[in-house]
């Protein structure tokens, strides 16, 4: 997968609805639902009015990342960091510079070209709108002098000792900078409607990427993996919390969902992790508020950090959970 000679295609149906980004001129909910006020999706012709739960088939190609794929990984790790202080670019730099390691997801190119794009449009934008997500690992330890792996640490650090005990504030600092082990910050995003059936394909590629590289490189061996993961919780309110004390509500208020499925399997598997809040950090859906089952969720990052010694554990429970 992470050689252009060997390229993963992944048949997949998805259902197109109202809040699936199924086309360039759905992409912005709140513009999509200007637009029906205007005429579209509200307007008194149906003619112009696509079907719901139509089935479409789409397959997807794991690439490795190349230098066009710039803007669109930036447009990925925004939804992750958010407002944090981490200097993307410089992030994104030292991905394109170990493109023999992870993938990028992108839209089959057979099945681009019999899309209609639009002829104003440039390659490179069209570049960036057909990347859907991308995996990498990179090593932290040896790379701990890079100015954004130290914004990143730092980000880390300082959100651990905002949420949890000093104790465990001063554990998790000891693990992270420790030179004598070997970390490896696993980045795995994509948009939130991507199905989770790709995470099998793309972390057992990840990890032969992985093995192979450390054949050659020894910075490939890792001791622990990071992970920086989407998560969100039910957001109750006092007065809701009151009410419901007998119930279970207040237990499922604690409970993790994890916007990538896979990353469920990491956190069980974890030696340390803890979670701070990032609801007030957008204002887009992507890291604010969200709703589930009409439940508000309150948005959140989970930071794991997992023993390289239990991937093949955690392949195998992915593997089994969520193949097609």
């Amino acid at each position: 997968m992470a050689t252009s000679s060997k390229k993963r295609c992944v048949n997949l149906t998805e259902e197109k609805d109202e809040k699936t980004p199924v086309s360039k001129g759905t992409r912005d909910s709140e513009s999509s639902e200007d637009e029906g006020e205007e005429g579209g999706f509200g307007s008194d012709d149906d003619s112009d009015v696509p079907e719901l739960n139509e089935e479409i088939q789409v397959e997807f190609e794991a690439l490795p990342p190349h230098p066009d794929d710039f803007h669109g990984i930036k447009r990925l790790l925004q939804q992750l960091f958010l407002k944090s202080k981490v200097n993307l670019s410089s992030l994104i730099d030292i991905i394109l510079g170990q493109s023999h390691v992870g993938s990028v997801i992108k839209q089959s190119a057979d099945q681009l070209a019999e899309l209609d794009l639009d002829s104003d449009e440039s390659d490179e934008d069209q570049d960036g709108d057909n990347i859907f997500g991308f995996i990498t690992v990179i090593n932290i330890t040896s790379k701990k002098n890079e100015g954004c792996i130290q914004e990143i640490k730092t980000l880390l650090d300082e959100r651990c000792s905002q949420c949890e005990s000093a104790s465990k504030a001063s554990e998790f600092s000891h693990l992270l900078n420790n030179s004598s082990h070997s970390i490896g910050l696993l980045i795995n995003e994509r948009f939130v409607n991507i199905p989770p059936q790709l995470a099998p394909p793309l972390h057992n590629s990840l990890q032969k990427d992985v093995t192979t590289a450390a054949a050659k490189n020894s910075k490939f061996k890792f001791d622990y993996y990071l992970l920086l993961s989407k998560t969100y919780k039910d957001a109750i309110s006092p007065e809701q919390g009151k009410k419901k004390s007998k119930g279970t509500k207040i237990a499922e208020s604690d409970q993790l969902m994890f916007a990538n499925a896979e990353d469920e399997y990491f956190h069980k598997e974890s030696v340390m992790s803890f979670d701070y809040p990032v609801t007030d950090e957008s204002d887009t859906a992507l890291g604010g508020k969200w709703t589930f089952d009409d439940a508000e969720m309150r948005t959140f990052r989970t930071v794991m950090i997992v023993p390289a010694s239990k991937m093949q554990h955690i392949l195998t429970q992915i593997e089994d959970n969520l193949t097609m």
